[in-house]
């Protein structure tokens, strides 16, 4: 049974080998990963509230971790993200971030969320879309790893 359970320390490890994975990196943007310690930190100041403007659950699938769903509220938008690090492809993904969605809808009156997602994320492109995102035009150039790369921004109505 997939559940959505708040980060505990036991997961923590676990969340940084994903960090560290090279594929998620380019698949993310990550440029540069942080140091176990930085990352342990920032895990911290989350649990301790010292980060309003994220909310972030576990993806459990009968107890094991397999990923992470996130909403970052900025200025203006709010921004969700998951990693599903196990089992790909087989629906812990979209049954994650309906979950999730379904709990944010509860919490904060949102009339939609974004994704942000690089143009040559097939994978990523083609799970957004199916959940209902759609891709609203923007685009912006960014450079990951000395070559270029563009971040496409995705909707979904609320």
């Amino acid at each position: 049974m997939i559940e959505l359970k708040d980060v505990r320390k036991d997961h923590l490890r676990e969340m940084y080998t994903w960090e560290l994975n090279k594929e998620l990196q380019e698949k993310t943007g990550v440029e540069e990963p942080r140091t176990y310690w930085q990352f342990l930190n920032s895990m911290k100041a989350f649990r301790r509230g010292g980060k309003p403007d994220l909310k972030m659950k576990a993806i459990e699938l009968d107890g094991e971790l397999v990923g992470k769903v996130e909403l970052f509220m900025a200025v203006e938008r709010a921004f969700i993200g998951i990693v599903v690090s196990k089992k790909r492809r087989s629906g812990i993904g979209s049954k994650a971030m309906s979950l999730f969605l379904d709990d944010v809808k509860r919490i904060y009156p949102l009339p939609r969320v974004y994704a942000e997602v690089y143009e040559d994320n097939i994978e990523s492109l083609s799970f957004f879309k199916k959940n209902g995102f759609y891709e609203t035009g923007e685009k912006e150039k960014e450079s990951f790893r000395k070559k270029e790369r563009t971040l496409l921004t995705l909707v979904k109505e609320m």
